[in-house]
């Protein structure tokens, strides 16, 4: 490898870096869900009555219309089911609203809309459809409770005045394989100009 050469690969490696370090900038602690049939991204789950997001770390729903609030009887597995006290409750699927927007709902079986009780949080099914509700939002940031979960991070990731993060300790893993290539194909290169 020329110096050249070393030099282009640091500068992939470096990208690298920031390229995982801008991914990895917001995270939000709700499930955020793409639609299949069109480029919606949605994490608002859309009920009768309100919007809830899924919680990734446990798969309960939380209502997040006017006050967070889990709905601790509840659990969406990874397919979207639904399940209320361990029983089957519906699923979260993109539907097409009434302007014509494919957004996410809470949805019974054959496609009507789940109202959740205000007191008790349980579901019951509507006689509704999606395509009777229109400004469906889509967002859960305006939602959640806590906005700082949704600012954008410094344009250096955390403020310091370094344009990467980098920890070495494990914290971010892409950051320490790729450092630690760097550091194996630097001394590759040291060892062909010794021997």
């Amino acid at each position: 490898m020329r110096f050249a050469e070393v030099q282009w690969f640091g500068l992939g490696v470096v990208g690298v870096l920031f390229a995982a370090a801008r991914v990895s900038g917001q995270v939000v602690p709700w499930d955020v869900y793409d639609d299949p049939l069109s480029d919606s991204v949605c994490d608002v789950v859309n009920v009768a009555n309100g919007e809830l997001v899924v919680l990734s770390s446990t798969g309960e729903l939380v209502l997040v219309t006017g006050s967070d609030v889990i709905l601790v009887d509840t659990f969406v597995d990874l397919d979207g089911n639904v399940f209320y006290l361990e029983e089957p409750a519906g699923i979260i699927d993109f539907a097409t609203d009434d302007d014509g927007l494919r957004s996410l709902w809470w949805l019974s079986l054959n496609g009507a809309v789940v109202h959740v009780d205000g007191f008790t949080g349980e579901p019951s099914v509507t006689d509704t459809f999606p395509s009777e509700y229109s400004d469906v939002p889509c967002d859960a940031c305006e939602f959640w409770d806590d906005p700082s979960v949704c600012e954008e991070p410094p344009p250096d990731g955390d403020g310091d005045g370094f344009p990467v993060p980098i920890s070495l300790c494990g914290a971010d893993s892409s950051a320490s394989m790729a450092m630690t290539g760097l550091g194996l194909a630097l001394m590759a290169v040291r060892r062909r100009r010794l021997g």
